[in-house]
C-alpha cells in the first residue's frame, strides 16, 4: 500500500513541478501576442487559445499538487488544535461530504459535454493538428484524474490514521 501512495504523491510532484513550468511559457505566449498586436498591428489568431490552454493545464494539475501539499484553503481556527485522529476525522468528512460531491458533479459536466459535443459532430475544426474542445477537455479530464488520486491516496492515510493513531 505505502508503495501505490508513493507513486501516487511522486507522480503528482512530478506534474505538478513540470506545469508549474508552462507560467513561462504562458508568459512567452502572452509577450508574442502583446508584441504582434501593439507593435506590428498584427493580432495572432493562435494566442488566445494557447493561453487558455496553457492556463487550464496549470490550474487543474496544481489541484493535485495542493493537494499533496496541503495547501489546499481552510480554516484552522480550531483544526490545528487538534489531534492527528481528529484532524483525520475532519479531512475524512470533509472528504465525503464536499470533494467527492463536487468533483463527482465537475466530471459529470465534463464528461457530458464532451459526449455531447462529439455526438452532434461540433468536436470537427478546421484546424489541421487538434480539436480544441477536445484537447481541453482531455487536460481536465487528466486533471480531474490526477486529482482524484491524489485525494484517493490522502484519504487512505486519513483512514489509517484514525484507525491506528500513527500516520502511514
Amino acid at each position: 500500500m505505502r508503495k501505490v501512495l508513493k507513486a501516487i504523491d511522486t507522480i503528482t510532484g512530478t506534474v505538478g513541478s513540470l506545469s508549474s513550468w508552462l507560467v513561462i511559457a504562458m508568459v512567452i505566449v502572452i509577450l508574442c501576442e502583446v508584441i504582434a498586436r501593439y507593435v506590428f498591428n498584427s493580432p495572432t489568431s493562435w494566442a488566445f487559445g494557447s493561453m487558455r490552454l496553457i492556463g487550464g493545464v496549470i490550474i487543474v494539475f496544481g489541484w493535485a499538487y495542493a493537494q499533496l501539499h496541503n495547501a489546499h484553503i481552510r480554516v484552522d481556527i480550531f483544526y490545528t488544535h487538534f489531534s492527528a485522529r481528529k484532524k483525520a476525522l475532519v479531512d475524512i468528512l470533509g472528504s465525503i461530504m464536499f470533494f467527492f460531491p463536487l468533483i463527482g458533479g465537475f466530471t459529470y459536466v465534463v464528461i457530458s459535454r464532451e459526449l455531447d459535443l462529439l455526438l452532434t459532430g461540433q468536436v470537427l475544426t478546421s484546424s489541421f493538428w487538434f480539436s480544441p474542445s477536445s484537447l481541453y477537455g482531455l487536460v481536465i479530464m487528466l486533471g480531474l484524474t490526477l486529482t482524484c488520486l491524489q485525494f484517493a491516496a490522502q484519504l487512505i492515510r486519513d483512514i489509517y490514521t484514525l484507525a491506528k493513531g500513527r500516520t502511514i
